[in-house]
């Protein structure tokens, strides 16, 4: 009669176990999924206006699929920690001024080329191979000094302490040596938008942040390409290779 009283009460103690584990498990669940909640609605960029998509970004290559266009406006406090991401997840971000003038770009793979197109100092009036003429182009766009986009060769290449200090230099309209390389951004346009904004931080009330259009643009650019029968045109094959371009236009 004893063993059975106490097979009753261990039976009871296990159930009572489980119930409570089960409890436990559904308020930490419950906890976990409220914390996403308010982790996600303190985004300040949720709340950020949309903007009519008007137009699809330029210059994209030819073949290539658009997959994507979102349009919203923004302030320094979205562009400046994109810059501080670009290399790291690899995509490309183009500053205009109000204008429409191309002011500075991050893009890995474009200073790639620029850098390995100054190490060939074939002149254009001798160039052979078509890589050579591409060189030469790379290097009178993106490695002209008389240009605000000006590169200085991407010295900051294959280390992501420079990266971060070019980018530390950009945003805070400062100049510095990288790779013994002199890399000046004390003029450049982007810091003369925010100069205001900087200036009245201690009075942030009478602080009218400047303002730019983000336009995220994803293209699939590489793989074969296929036609639906809908006339949509579609990246097929192994490995089709997407590039994103993050546009900020000041307003």
């Amino acid at each position: 009669m004893d063993d059975a009283v106490h097979a009753i009460m261990m039976a009871f103690a296990v159930i009572v176990f489980v119930i409570a584990f089960s409890i436990a498990m559904y308020m930490f669940s419950k906890v976990t999924s409220t914390a996403e909640v308010l982790a996600l609605y303190t985004d300040s960029t949720l709340y950020y206006d949309n903007i009519k998509d008007t137009y699809f970004e330029d210059g994209v290559p030819e073949g290539a699929t658009l997959e994507s266009n979102r349009i919203r406006k923004v302030t320094a406090d979205t562009i400046i920690p994109t810059l501080y991401r670009y290399a790291d997840e690899e995509f490309c971000v183009k500053i205009y001024d109000n204008s429409h003038n191309l002011i500075q770009i991050f893009d890995l793979d474009l200073e790639g080329k620029v850098q390995s197109a100054i190490a060939d100092t074939t002149a254009l009036s001798t160039a052979e191979t078509t890589q050579q003429k591409k060189n030469f182009v790379y290097k009178s766009v993106y490695n002209n000094s008389n240009k605000p986009y000006y590169l200085w060769g991407a010295p900051w290449l294959g280390n992501k302490e420079n990266v971060k200090l070019r980018v530390d230099l950009f945003v805070n309209g400062k100049a510095g040596y990288i790779n013994n390389i002199y890399v000046n951004y004390k003029d450049n346009a982007f810091y003369k938008m925010l100069s205001g904004d900087i200036k009245d931080q201690s009075n942030p009330e009478n602080t009218k942040c400047t303002q730019f259009e983000e336009r995220f643009v994803s293209y699939s650019w590489s793989g074969q390409t296929m036609t639906t029968d809908d006339g949509d045109v579609l990246v097929t094959g192994n490995s089709p290779k997407d590039k994103i371009v993050i546009t900020y236009t000041q307003i």
